[in-house]
């Protein structure tokens, strides 16, 4: 088996050497030059030449000695090349860098840096390997990289891929994105979760790392609890708490067609439309909510039918920043037209406004306009009971519209049409909310919705079981 730690000439003919009898398996060169048995999980990582590579995987199974071979491996045999590591921290991503230090010097070549960067490794045929915090500011003025390793991806900023993903574009270069399961919200997860990104995607438990013992994992289970250990060792995306809803909550709600109520239930069907008005850093956003309701159960005392409500979320679209204010009410009318059944129905869609802030000119343009719809401007209180005010405005707390909210996406009555537009922004903001705002997505969706969804429920307030003079599972009779 040959190695090649003793290299007796100079070092551009060394890695000249090295470069050209490495074989086109990395879990193989590794194995040469280095006797490094990879785990069968650890081998098809290794050698995945994708552009763009996922690994969600326990504590402690070698997946940042994965990265470093991989790395070292295309800084040798690529000369030139830039190998970016990115961490939570500076040290973070110089783990993965040390260990690149440590194969070059079993190598024979000498350990330096590339004079410009702190953490660095800079060998004789160019290539330079690079670990820097993620920090979006300092990873912005690197080009033409070969392979970014974005380690404990959980942890990182979100907006750091935005700032490191471009320089991928010209050289071809992959991104490898490592880590450990750190709650449901976030870049990784959603990468994770996202099937139809493009991603490889690897995953490696405790249980399937041969160097774990039974013993050790149980000792873990019990010193840090079930869901801890989920976590950690299990690879499952455990929510925090801080979030509204649960990733599952959120896509158990898609489906892929609205509900078609029947002939004689068609003119029950109501429209809610909820319109966000975006300040300078965010978006106007409008959601349409249809109740529709379906023939429950027979009543044998009456004869009758049960009636079953369903609330849907049949459209969903963001505004561009910036957008025009005159031009709201045309793109409220625009959508209202878009549902046929809507000018058909003897009770006219709601419209509620987030007037809270500068928005009374926009209400007083949509009162201008005639689009059918009944108007309710809204102010989002910090209070905690809703009341009427002057010039027929509503004052609602912000805790009762995303209370509703909550209620209905756990009762299941309120599902996402899937093929509708907007949905993929939707289902983003949906996940990654908290009821805090300190959330790094917009929440501009978000707030329509649940404008929209606070008036369904007024008008039919048994959907969340509170009391009302209407009975949402009322009893039709057939005759």
């Amino acid at each position: 088996m040959r190695r090649y730690r003793k290299i007796p000439l100079t070092w551009m003919v060394a890695i000249a050497q090295v470069a050209a009898t490495m074989p086109e398996s990395v879990t193989e060169w590794a194995r040469q030059a280095f006797g490094f048995e990879a785990d069968p999980l650890q081998r098809p990582i290794l050698d995945c030449d994708a552009l763009r590579v996922i690994a969600c995987t326990s504590r402690q199974v070698g997946k940042s000695t994965v990265a470093a071979l991989r790395a070292l491996y295309l800084a040798l045999k690529y000369p030139g090349s830039l190998i970016l590591m990115i961490g939570p921290v500076g040290s973070q991503a110089g783990e993965i860098l040390e260990k690149a230090r440590e194969f070059a010097a079993e190598l024979g070549f000498r350990i330096r840096g590339d004079g410009i960067n702190k953490q660095s490794l800079r060998l004789p045929n160019g290539s330079r390997l690079v670990a820097r915090p993620a920090v979006s500011a300092t990873s912005r003025g690197y080009s033409q990289a070969r392979l970014i390793i974005v380690d404990e991806a959980a942890f990182v900023p979100d907006g750091i891929f935005r700032s490191i993903t471009p320089s991928l574009g010209i050289s071809r270069g992959s991104l490898w994105v490592l880590s450990t399961p750190h709650g449901q919200a976030g870049e990784f997860a959603r990468f994770w979760h996202d099937q139809d990104n493009g991603f490889a995607r690897f995953s490696i438990t405790a249980d399937q790392c041969p160097r774990f013992t039974p013993e050790f994992l149980a000792a873990e289970r019990y010193l840090h609890g079930e869901l801890s250990y989920a976590q950690e060792y299990l690879c499952q995306f455990i929510s925090e708490g801080v979030q509204l809803l649960t990733r599952e909550q959120v896509q158990a709600s898609f489906i892929t067609a609205a509900p078609v109520p029947t002939l004689a239930l068609q003119g029950e069907t109501r429209y809610y439309f909820g319109l966000d008005l975006g300040k300078r850093q965010d978006h106007s956003a409008l959601v349409v909510v249809e109740l529709t309701w379906a023939q429950g159960p027979r009543n044998h005392a009456t004869q009758g039918f049960t009636r079953l409500p369903q609330l849907t979320v049949r459209y969903a679209a963001r505004l561009p920043l910036g957008y025009e204010t005159t031009g709201l009410p045309r793109f409220v009318r625009d959508a209202a037209q878009s549902f046929p059944l809507l000018a058909a129905l003897r009770h006219p869609g709601t419209l509620l406004v987030d007037a809270t802030g500068n928005g009374h000119t926009v209400i007083e343009l949509l009162r201008g306009d005639r689009n059918g719809l009944l108007l309710k401007p809204v102010t989002i209180s910090s209070g905690y009971k809703s009341r009427q005010l002057a010039d027929n405005y509503y004052s609602i707390p912000r805790t009762d519209l995303l209370t509703r909210l909550k209620l209905l996406f756990e009762r299941g009555l309120l599902k996402i049409e899937r093929p509708a537009a907007g949905m993929d922004f939707l289902e983003r903001e949906l996940i990654q909310f908290e009821p805090s705002g300190r959330q790094q997505e917009h929440d501009d969706l978000i707030m329509a919705l649940s404008l929209a969804i606070w008036q369904a429920v007024e008008d039919h307030k048994d959907l969340i079981g509170l009391p009302g003079h209407t009975p949402v599972f009322a009893t039709q009779r057939v005759l």
